[in-house]
């Protein structure tokens, strides 16, 4: 039988290995298998790293993501962060550190080896490479550009801005990018088999694909590079609707698509199959909200059997949630993407 490392190091060459990898993308429901709170979780990496290893041997997972919450990188460029006791943190949008279009060229450049929270992101994943990367893939995470802006003026307001202030937005994106490649930089360091770059925007239900591609295109273009540069694969997620995967992979090539729903230019998964499985891996695309949060063991394993016929054959295809976990839905719906997985993703077994 394959490690998990392997498997997914198969997949990802577009060949079949012993079974379908699943990753149910388990992140801050990892401090319910411990005890802890999600305040404390999100803000001390190696309490986060606790949970997530007792949460892998309880559940046995293809691979981990050290994804705490989009607010972490927002949070060390100053922005004030509300921490609930038991839900993910989140800005306080009551007060963002942009409040004016003149403040994007304002905002300060760091090292995030000695930000509060993106030092704990990279003590998080430096501990889980130390106690499960021989045999688990440990993939990092960096918020977009873009994206930490959104964390840092709000989203009406940045989509405003992109159109009438977009000069100053650019200015604002450069100051972030500089601060991110030193962030994939140093969550390369540890070792990190991937790490995941997360674009929301690049999708129809956000923006165009035009604006996009003038936006945030070139900066993302600059991580994706750094990110193979330093040695991980690069990992893009997005989980809105209609994900541009032609835009994605011009930008950022990269090895794996992670994501919720189809690309924009396919009516169905097995369309997305035709078009992209030998361009890109696919990752995703259990629901989380309607599946794992609210649907039963059953339905899950329905889910499962759905999506392995419908993308399985020939490699390049990882079982996931189409974005984190739900946090504080029931944990057996993850061991249930586990089983469905044992169940259906047996390569012989596949019926597309």
């Amino acid at each position: 039988m394959m490690t998990s490392l392997e498997r997914i190091g198969v997949t990802v060459q577009f060949q079949e290995p012993d079974r379908i990898p699943c990753v149910p993308l388990i992140g801050g429901a990892s401090r319910r298998i411990y005890g802890a709170t999600y305040a404390d979780w999100a803000q001390d990496g190696e309490l986060a790293a606790k949970c997530q290893i007792q949460a892998h041997q309880l559940i046995e997972y293809d691979g981990i993501t050290g994804f705490i919450d989009l607010a972490v990188e927002a949070a060390d460029f100053g922005q004030e962060v509300v921490y609930p006791i038991e839900n993910t943190p989140h800005p306080n949008y009551a007060n963002p550190l942009i409040k004016t279009p003149d403040d994007y060229s304002k905002l300060e450049r760091f090292e995030p080896t000695k930000g509060p929270r993106m030092k704990e992101a990279i003590r998080y994943v430096d501990i889980l490479m130390d106690r499960l990367g021989s045999d688990v893939p440990v993939m990092g995470l960096v918020y977009s550009p873009l994206g930490v802006l959104e964390m840092l003026r709000s989203a009406d307001k940045l989509f405003l801005d992109c159109v009438h202030y977009r000069d100053a937005v650019i200015q604002g994106l450069q100051i972030v990018t500089d601060v991110m490649v030193d962030y994939v930089k140093a969550q390369a360091k540890t070792g990190v088999h991937a790490i995941i770059l997360s674009t929301l925007f690049a999708s129809a239900s956000i923006m165009s694909k035009r604006l996009w591609l003038e936006i945030e295109g070139p900066f993302a273009r600059q991580l994706a590079d750094t990110i193979r540069e330093c040695g991980p694969m690069a990992v893009v997620h997005n989980c809105a609707a209609g994900p541009y995967f032609d835009a994605m992979i011009e930008t950022m090539n990269p090895a794996i698509l992670s994501g919720a729903n189809e690309a924009n230019d396919c009516r169905d998964c097995s369309e997305v199959k035709k078009k992209w499985g030998r361009k890109v891996g696919i990752c995703g695309h259990v629901n989380p909200a309607h599946i794992l949060y609210l649907g039963t063991q059953d339905e899950v394993k329905e889910e499962c059997r759905k999506e392995i016929g419908e993308l399985g054959e020939g490699g390049g295809f990882i079982l996931a949630a189409g974005c984190e976990f739900p946090p504080n839905a029931s944990l057996l719906n993850a061991i249930a993407m586990m089983e469905g997985t044992k169940i259906y993703g047996q390569y012989k077994n596949i019926e597309s």
